[in-house]
């Protein structure tokens, strides 16, 4: 009798031991299964896309604003003059040397002078020349003339249009057209060109003094365009 329980028993072991086995042969099966392309589960933290949209904002500097408008009180002084341009054969570029030739020193001759982007409401046009070291004593004043041309040749007075006597802006001197530069010997002095958009007519003859004119030129000018010429007498 006891050795037929201790043959039961063993078997029973062994039923045990291959139980215990073939459930381990398939758990590695199972593992062996798996071709890894089988995502985790999502982290609790990651709830959103990987990719973040980046903007970039540029800040403005202060001097890169519009600027404000300048406001003018009418005088021919505060006339903006950016495209509206004179252009004359006495001084090409501001502040250049003017050509000896239409100096005291060479022919005396009146310059060329035309222009670029004339207002369309411009009635006339006049030049004015004048010499920042003398007092503004006027070289040449000529007005009435057509903005429908394109300039002036040198030596030459358009039909129609007028001069005004030269000399000191205050006082007239028996003179008009054209008084070439000539300071002192040595000296070194800076001429103003000024053509002026006009937005009428001068109802004066030539010969009238260059005051009457300048007085006209500064209550009716729209637009003005300016080249400083430098001349020093050798």
């Amino acid at each position: 009798m006891l050795e037929h329980l201790g043959s039961c028993l063993v078997r029973l072991q062994r039923i045990l031991i291959s139980t215990v086995g073939c459930v381990l042969a398939l758990s590695a099966f199972s593992a062996c299964q798996s071709d890894g392309r089988t995502l985790r589960p999502a982290n609790p933290s990651q709830n959103a896309s990987v990719f973040t949209a980046s903007t970039t904002t540029t800040v403005l500097d202060d001097s890169l604003q519009p600027s404000e408008s300048i406001e003018s009180d009418g005088s021919s002084e505060d006339l903006p003059a950016e495209d509206f341009e004179l252009h004359t054969g006495a001084v090409i570029t501001d502040g250049d040397f003017i050509n000896a030739r239409y100096t005291c020193s060479g022919d005396g001759i009146a310059p060329s002078f035309g222009w670029t982007a004339v207002p369309d409401e411009t009635a006339s046009l006049a030049l004015v020349v004048t010499d920042l070291d003398a007092n503004d004593f006027v070289h040449w004043v000529i007005a009435n003339i057509s903005p429908s041309t394109f300039g002036v040749p040198e030596g030459e007075v358009p039909v129609g249009a007028i001069e005004g006597t030269n000399g000191a802006s205050t006082a007239a001197v028996p003179s008009v057209g054209w008084t070439p530069p000539c300071p002192p010997k040595g000296a070194t002095h800076h001429y103003r060109f000024t053509l002026y958009a006009l937005d009428q007519q001068i109802d004066l003859p030539t010969g009238s003094p260059s005051a009457d004119i300048l007085t006209i030129i500064d209550n009716s000018s729209l637009l003005a365009a300016q080249l400083t010429g430098v001349y020093t007498t050798p």
